[in-house]
């Protein structure tokens, strides 16, 4: 790591700005918990603001190089003082460069009395500072970088008052590598539609990792902190550690469908079959949930099959708000739960949120878009549209999910979701319900699935009256 990124790490710790992980979790502006949080704002002073230029300085001189851009331009509010003491910071280093920025109110007095509306006018009334010539080389820079809104507009007004001004790069203090509310890397997206470079002091994993070579990262705090990046991080994130790479089970098994109407029923089930190796777990759904209760559902399956999977079906999750997200990822985990299904049908909003919550909470999140009964999809004469149920699988791997629901009766699908979704970068784990009773055979669904996949066999199961022999049946067509 860089010299001055373990500095300015040790400089946020210092001062107070990095706040201590074990008083957290901290609660951030988008409603995520996190186990970090930097306040840039303590820095409202002038030791503190000096330092902090000289550490964007550094970075931006590391980044881009000197010789590169003739201005630094901050956008208000925030952006205003960092140009000013980044300017201040370059000059001690033999660097002189301008600095400017914008006003949020078009400047009516002075110099720009009168003016009209081409460029060199709007710069009168819009820019402070150092002129912004045709063809100027700028550094845009900022504080933090959420949903990028500051930017693009940042962009806008360096478009308006002058000719083929030249955005060379942007440079924030920390890049915290998470998705916003609707999946989407907020710095990926912004440098794909405009081809301007994005720069960060430092990233979250340089956090991370400076803590623990310097022995300041308990066991406890690096889970958190990589949990929330498994949740929430980008695909880079998510990378670098590995993140995301787990499989809830290994191979090709039967899940039974425990969607029977006693608790008595589901024992039953569970101890004829809890010795099968080729038994991977058991799907709880509404019906005995609603009236037992997880816990002592979770009690009767870990009881009688301690090494099978509790997946529970809510039949369908993530089809409501997003702040409801964070309730239910709670329960399933305080209940014991291993794995949730989810069909996230209210939108991208409420996928992420549900997906993330789900995530940070340990649980293996398995999701849905398609299901298996006729006239689901608008093809076929339903309400939901074909490509919005692409986006869900899509959504849902872009942000590390790696274990899907597929309709075991429809092996076509099958395989247009496994590409949909390896196209993302993703090797899927797929669970695929709909054989036997919804015609579908489990020796088709095979031949498109995979090596790592898992049928989700109901009735033909739960209702027959040799638990074992029907199960040892289906775990045959594997």
């Amino acid at each position: 790591m860089e010299k001055y990124k373990a500095d300015f790490i040790e400089f946020l710790l210092s001062s107070g700005a990095f706040k201590p992980l074990n008083e957290g979790p901290y609660k951030l502006k988008s409603g995520r918990m996190s186990p970090h949080f930097i306040d840039m704002g303590r820095f409202d002073d002038g030791d503190g603001s000096k330092k902090l230029g000289e550490f964007y300085a550094e970075a931006i001189l590391h980044s881009v190089g000197a010789e590169k851009f003739d201005l630094i331009f901050g956008p208000p509010y925030k952006g205003i003082t960092l140009a000013v003491t980044t300017s201040i910071a370059l000059a001690n280093r033999g660097v002189n460069k301008g600095y400017s920025f914008n006003r949020k109110e078009e400047k009516i007095h002075g110099e720009a009395t009168g003016a009209g509306k081409n460029k060199e006018e709007i710069h009168k009334k819009m820019i402070v500072g150092h002129k912004i010539e045709n063809g100027s080389r700028v550094v845009l820079i900022d504080d933090v970088f959420t949903t990028g809104d500051t930017k693009y507009e940042a962009v806008q007004v360096l478009n308006s008052v002058a000719d083929n001004v030249k955005i060379q790069a942007g440079m924030i203090a920390v890049d915290r590598q998470e998705i916003n509310e609707d999946g989407e890397a907020a710095i990926e997206q912004f440098v794909k539609d405009t081809n301007i470079p994005f720069f960060a002091v430092i990233k979250t994993s340089d956090i991370i990792d400076y803590l623990y070579e310097t022995k300041k990262l308990s066991p406890t705090d690096e889970s958190a902190l990589k949990r929330y990046l498994r949740a929430w991080g980008t695909k880079e994130a998510r990378e670098k550690y590995g993140l995301g790479k787990e499989r809830l089970i290994e191979g090709r098994t039967v899940i039974p469908a425990c969607d029977v109407d006693s608790i008595e029923r589901l024992e039953e089930i569970v101890k004829a079959t809890a010795d099968m190796k080729k038994i991977g777990g058991y799907k709880i759904g509404l019906e005995l949930s609603l009236y037992y209760g997880l816990p002592r559902l979770v009690e009767v399956v870990k009881n009688n099959a301690p090494d099978k999977k509790f997946i529970y079906d809510h039949q369908k999750g993530a089809t409501d708000i997003p702040d409801l997200g964070a309730k239910f990822a709670k329960v399933c985990k305080k209940s014991g739960v291993d794995a949730v299904i989810l069909f996230p049908q209210s939108g991208p909003r409420t996928q992420v949120a549900w997906t993330g919550e789900c995530l940070q909470q340990d649980l293996f999140v398995l999701v849905g878009g398609k299901m298996t009964h006729p006239k689901y999809a608008l093809s076929e004469g339903g309400n939901i549209d074909d490509k919005k149920i692409i986006e869900m699988y899509q959504r849902a791997a872009r942000q590390g999910v790696n274990h899907f629901v597929v309709p075991g009766n429809q092996p076509d699908n099958i395989k247009l979701f496994k590409e949909v979704i390896e196209k993302e970068g993703i090797d899927s784990i797929l669970f695929a319900p709909g054989f036997v009773e919804q015609g579908g055979k489990i020796a088709d669904a095979t031949k498109v699935a995979g090596d790592h996949w898992h049928a989700i066999v109901g009735r033909a199961i739960t209702e027959a009256k040799n638990i074992r022999a029907a199960a040892e049946e289906m775990t045959s067509k594997l």
